[in-house]
């Protein structure tokens, strides 16, 4: 594997974790209004907005290694 190869591997890495983080959130999302305490909604709505940061962060990293 060369180093343009890795690169592109690398930032493949990445878009497949923005994805997954996105996926994350969603999917709690649509949960989030069945759960029964308010505790566990709270929970929910952190977990969901630190999946939607984590996606943004895997996003921009891998258009930073794609300008490199």
């Amino acid at each position: 594997m060369d180093h343009h190869e890795a690169v592109r591997k690398f930032e493949q890495l990445m878009l497949k974790e923005a994805d997954h983080a996105h996926e994350v959130a969603t999917e709690l999302e649509a949960l989030a209004p069945m759960l029964t305490t308010e505790n566990s909604r709270q929970l929910a709505e952190l977990q969901i907005k630190a999946s939607h940061k984590q996606a943004k962060e895997f996003r921009e990293l891998s258009e930073k290694i794609k300008e490199k």
